[in-house]
């Protein structure tokens, strides 16, 4: 008898199951595009071809909307598009109508039809030739301070020594690489982090552009060439100082406090990346403070490549314009603080190569070192 009951409820549960699935629509849809950029007032097209299934479809048409989050940034044109048939390519006409970003949400009317969510994402901004001019800043910034690191490195080779190259500079540079380069590659490339970013500045944009991957990765690389220069090149008795291996220990520890705070879900993985790349900031302001001693120690910037401070200014200038330009193009001044290191950086990278020109051309010009270290 127990056996015959268990029978009739399980048959009874297949039964509603497939009642249930036979009155869904399940549909595959397929944008041409999934992201646009726009100058304002500009239009464009995106092809979205549906396929559905289901004999149920047959007997009404599909009703798809289209959700935006910023209505003023864009217009989109049908609203609401009705499939009939419903294996069908439709046009969607997008125009700019104010500079900054959003998502496009398609959504079906009917709650019977199914699919996987769709989203085109549009950013708009109000001139062409300033969106051009910021890529020449962003490429500018990116070859000063790439370059930036050569001249010392030739001067290292040339002199077969790196005494007047302060260690504390070379670590704690090269540390702050690493760090803000876990900031700068995960926002890039993993696309939850970006989510997690547009969650919480939905009229913003990415902060990290192509140039700022290549930048951190090749200033990673020639700073591990300095390094290698330091341990087979003359060097006097120079190591990394007290002061140096306290700011470094305090940085691992608190690197590893948020690691875990991040991984035990404490914190959000975004912010962790902040704080990440808030050592960068922490990392500039001080790195260069045991170089500027030395000089002023020495009396003197011989080791001290001048080049490489002039390339780290122009790149301080120019990666600060290109922030200005973006934040007014796309009116996105969330942006800036959207990478604060990037900013603080930049403006570092304006006061501190600033008193080593004032070191080198005025206050020791023409003087020998007073002694090696």
């Amino acid at each position: 008898m127990e056996r015959i009951e268990d029978f009739a409820m399980k048959t009874l549960l297949l039964l509603m199951f497939v009642t249930i699935a036979h009155s869904l629509s399940y549909c595959n849809f397929k944008l041409s595009s999934e992201n646009l950029l726009l100058e304002l007032k500009e239009e464009s097209t995106i092809d979205l071809e549906v396929t559905c299934f289901n004999e149920t479809t047959d007997d009404y048409n599909t009703v798809l909307e289209f959700l935006i989050q910023n209505k003023d940034v864009v217009y989109v044109q049908p609203p609401i598009l009705i499939l009939n048939p419903v294996n069908s390519t439709e046009r969607i006409f997008i125009e700019g109508g104010s500079a900054g970003h959003t998502e496009v949400a398609i959504a079906a009317v009917d709650s019977t039809v199914k699919f996987k969510p769709l989203y085109i994402i549009v950013n708009v901004f109000k001139h062409n030739y300033l969106d051009i001019l910021s890529q020449i800043f962003g490429w500018v910034y990116i070859l000063s301070w790439g370059t930036s690191y050569y001249p010392q490195i030739y001067l290292n080779y040339k002199r077969k020594s790196v005494i007047g190259l302060n260690f504390d500079f070379v670590a704690l540079n090269i540390v702050g690489y690493i760090l803000y380069g876990v900031f700068i590659l995960c926002v890039f490339f993993i696309s939850d982090i970006q989510e997690e970013y547009f969650h919480r500045h939905p009229r913003g944009l990415i902060p990290v552009k192509v140039n700022d991957v290549v930048y951190n990765l090749h200033g990673t690389t020639a700073l591990t060439v300095t390094v290698i220069q330091c341990f087979i090149y003359e060097r006097g008795n120079q190591v990394v100082s007290l002061f140096g291996r306290i700011i470094l220990g305090l940085i691992f520890t608190f690197s590893t406090i948020i690691i875990i705070l991040a991984g035990v879900n404490v914190m959000d993985w975004l912010d962790f990346l902040y704080y990440c790349s808030y050592n960068k900031i922490v990392i500039t302001a001080l790195k260069y403070i045991p170089q500027a001693y030395m000089n002023f120690k020495r009396k003197s910037t011989q080791g001290w490549s001048i080049g490489l401070v002039i390339l780290q200014l122009s790149g301080g200038i120019f990666s600060l314009l290109q922030m200005v330009l973006d934040s007014y193009n796309y009116n996105d001044w969330i942006s800036i603080f959207g990478n604060p290191t990037k900013f603080m950086v930049g403006m570092l990278n304006l006061v501190f190569p600033t008193f080593f020109l004032i070191q080198h051309y005025i206050l020791y010009r023409r003087r020998t070192p007073i002694n090696k270290t």
